[in-house]
């Protein structure tokens, strides 16, 4: 066929998560019209397949979009109508693109097209597992991972795994991808960290060190991770950071994005699963059920609700209570989506999640072995999280346009045993915190023949911190502060990439932000004196290299900068109170890094990345001695990061994957007050951690059966840098398997974690007013096992 037939480099597959299910049922698409290479980018990211468009004819071929309800084989028949491209099928569900000369394909359009809707006659076998999606969403130019100058992780979902693990909420999300690390206070009280760009592992007024989405609407500005289930989740991406040129201030660590499937017109189905588990001797479960209702032709709504309880299994011999840290979660979402002409859709909807534990899960004993601690009163502890958005998106032919707004009301009550050793007379810490988070971008992103593809768009975040905090006897606390902070941020922002020759491209960035902050605090004897701050200009850049030297290679280099406002800090009491203002911290990375096997059907995929960051004025949220919250500046310090990963699909049926990072931090230029002979360490980073997964599915009487095995290690970190809350923790071992039978409409699964029953220390910390003891520890959930049952209709 030489000289007679080109091919283009364009070869589509279906994503290991999801082509079972795209292969015969149909998605809803809205690709735009314009070039053919940006239609497929486009395409690629609604099916959730994956694409190579290396090949630079197709820049020159004009499509007319695609909008409507197809299967992914009717789509790509319809996209490519007329081009003088076609595609064919292959062994292992891989879809190549064909370029052929416009005489010949015309005549041949009739017979492939009948040959590609041919029914195969064995089961589909599904493709080699790609290490990481090929569409970086989270880039807001929906750049192939191909094209993705930097580090990028993603942990996709198709609809079973979603409905049987969606329960585990985050700590799915940290055993899926290494690169993230958390602390360990509960469900909902948890703060993430990312290439151990790490402040604090106490919770408090500042703003969080990564920013976190769901979609297009950001989840937190200050407040911990409000640890979301996972039900109906497509994927969850993780951009490493800084990403201040597209997230602004608080991206410092980096990016979360949370993928939520969208409603689907003209569809009616319902999906639901339910499950029992058992922790020990004692019982929980969760429920999840999933609906997509069409209403009229052009829209539809998408509900999901669920109920999980977790059971306790810390005994409180003080109180003489057993499993006393109990969980539950009761969430629902629902989302109506409306199409409209002209590549014109709006999708508005809520998010409401309630998490309440009954008390808190560390233990104080000295044998690490026993799930027991000693308490006067109860810890409980309520997260409730609303989120109410709508965005539009619109197509404007030569570029794309996305605006989203949100809002946010997140209320948070903590409860502490704060009764003194020496009179031992029962006495409580309340902390009550509501936050309210108002937010809008709009941003248009495109690209063209000069311009490989660009963003630029302005955003605005308007963020209202309100905590009060009392102390005494349950019957009668009496306030002891009241701080509320109110910051204002607006930007404008924009980021192109260049081809400059042959295979290099450049990226360059840059953020223009607008910061202006209010701090109000009030004590027993009064409003304190605030002086008045003035508003503060950022330009926040960034600039990266990227050299694709083979096919599925590519290798980058990369700077970035991040930055959070100062915060202000009551000191004192009464006559005496004050307020000391802080600068804001900065830190700039420098990153290197390549990956390879990022093609369709590459059966060996991995990557590796070194970064350097150096972080000025650290800010942190710390404790004292005696318990009480505070904001500190610890100094400026530099942190190392190395990370790499390896996949290989033996296999259509196996596949592994090995991952590991090492990280050294160093706080190299403390403030006087955290000064020490040896470098201290920031906290809650493990100096280095891997994990190894296993995944073999089988087809077996006509039923795919999916076996899956992950062991991790997370190394050594400590709670605080220095005395005395350089408390280690971590150098554990996490295990976990499962097992799922696709009965075709129905699943039934089983799971279990902690395989080893390991009472392994995650953290070292549960209660600020006996922490700098140092004998509080919060083992590793005891041996969990959950049978579960998932139906699709």
């Amino acid at each position: 066929m030489s000289g007679k037939r080109l091919f283009a480099s364009a070869a589509v597959a279906c994503a290991a998560a999801t082509c079972p299910a795209h292969a015969a049922e149909k998605v809803s698409f809205d690709v735009p019209s314009g070039s053919l290479n940006a239609a497929l980018i486009s395409f690629a990211t609604q099916a959730s397949v994956s694409i190579d468009t290396s090949d630079p004819a197709l820049r020159s071929v004009r499509v007319n979009g695609l909008r409507g309800h197809f299967t992914v084989r009717e789509a790509l028949r319809r996209l490519l109508q007329d081009t003088g491209y076609d595609f064919r099928v292959s062994r292992g569900n891989v879809v190549r693109v064909l370029r052929q000369p416009v005489r010949r394909a015309r005549q041949e359009v009739p017979d492939r097209r009948r040959a590609a809707t041919r029914p195969s006659a064995q089961p589909p076998l599904d493709p080699p597992e790609q290490p990481e999606q090929i569409i970086v969403t989270a880039s807001k130019q929906n750049v192939a991972l191909t094209d993705y100058p930097g580090a990028f992780h993603v942990a996709s979902f198709d609809e079973a795994q979603s409905l049987h693990s969606g329960g585990g909420g985050s700590e799915v999300l940290l055993r899926k991808l290494p690169n993230l690390a958390s602390t360990n206070l509960g469900s909902g009280r948890n703060k993430i960290f990312v290439r151990g760009i790490a402040d604090s592992s106490f919770n408090g007024q500042l703003q969080s060190t990564v920013s976190q989405y769901f979609g297009e609407s950001r989840l937190t500005y200050s407040a911990p991770d409000p640890d979301l289930a996972l039900y109906d989740i497509d994927k969850v991406e993780v951009v490493e950071g800084p990403q201040g040129t597209l997230y602004g201030a608080g991206s410092l660590g980096g990016v979360i994005r949370i993928m939520p499937r969208l409603p689907v017109p003209g569809e009616l189905s319902v999906s639901a699963t339910a499950a029992i588990g058992a922790t020990g001797r004692k019982f929980g479960g969760d429920g999840a059920i999933v609906a997509n209702i069409p209403i009229g032709g052009r829209a539809a709504l998408r509900i999901v609700g669920y109920r999980i309880f977790r059971p306790g299994y810390i005994d409180d011999v003080g109180r003489a209570l057993s499993d006393v840290n109990r969980t539950n979660v009761l969430g629902v979402r629902a989302t109506v989506r409306m199409e409209f002409d002209d590549g014109l859709s709006l999708d508005a909807g809520i998010v409401s999640q309630d998490t309440g534990s009954k008390d808190s899960q560390y233990t104080d004993d000295p044998r690490p072995s026993a799930l027991i601690r000693r308490s006067f009163v109860a810890q409980p502890f309520d997260n409730d999280y609303r989120l109410m958005f709508a965005t539009l998106r619109a197509d404007l032919g030569f570029a794309r346009l996305v605006s989203n707004t949100s809002y946010t009301i997140h209320p948070i009550v903590t409860v502490f045993d704060a009764t003194p050793p020496m009179t031992q007379v029962p006495r409580i810490f309340e902390e009550a915190m509501r936050v309210k988070l108002l937010t809008h971008e709009t941003r248009i992103s495109g690209g063209a023949a000069w311009i490989s593809s660009w963003v630029s768009g302005f955003s605005f975040a308007h963020n209202v911190n309100h905590i009060d905090r009392s102390l005494g006897p349950a019957d009668k606390l009496a306030p002891i502060s009241n701080v509320q902070s109110e910051t204002l941020d607006a930007a404008l922002f924009g980021e192109a990439t260049l081809p400059l020759w042959r295979n290099v491209s450049m990226t360059a960035g840059g953020r223009l932000s607008l910061f202006a902050r209010f701090d109000d605090f009030n004590t027993e004897a009064g409003k304190a004196p605030v002086e008045p701050t003035g508003p503060e200009i950022r330009l926040l850049p960034t600039m990266a290299l990227a050299w694709k030297s083979l096919k599925g290679m590519i290798g980058y280099l990369r700077y970035q900068e991040g930055f959070r406002p100062g915060a202000q800090q009551l000191t004192g009491s009464g006559d005496q109170a004050a307020v000391t203002r802080f600068q804001p911290d900065t830190i700039r990375t420098a990153e290197i890094g390549m990956r390879f096997g990022t093609d369709a059907g590459s059966r060996l995929s991995g990557g590796l990345s070194y970064s350097y960051s150096r972080w000025n004025r650290v800010q942190a949220d710390l404790v004292t001695s005696a318990g009480f919250p505070y904001v500190a500046n610890l100094g400026s310090a530099r942190v190392n990061y190395i990370s790499a990963n390896l996949a290989w699909q033996a296999t259509p049926e196996l596949g592994l994957e090995i991952s590991g990072f090492h990280t050294t931090s160093h706080l190299d230029r403390p403030v006087p007050e955290f000064a020490a002979d040896v470098e201290g360490k920031l906290p809650n980073v493990a100096d280095g951690g891997w994990r190894l997964t296993g995944r073999f599915e089988p087809w077996i009487a006509g039923r795919k059966i999916t076996l899956d095995g992950t062991v991790g290690y997370v190394g050594t970190s400590y709670l605080g840098v220095s005395a005395p809350f350089d408390i280690p923790q971590g150098n554990y071992l996490d295990t976990a398997i499962g097992a799922r039978a696709d009965l075709g409409r129905w699943g039934l699964s089983l799971d279990i974690e902690n395989l080893l029953d390991s009472r392994a220390n995650r953290f070292s910390y549960g209660n600020p007013f006996s922490v700098a003891e140092g004998h509080q520890r919060t083992p590793l959930r005891p041996r969990t096992v959950r049978i579960g049952i998932d139906a699709r209709f």
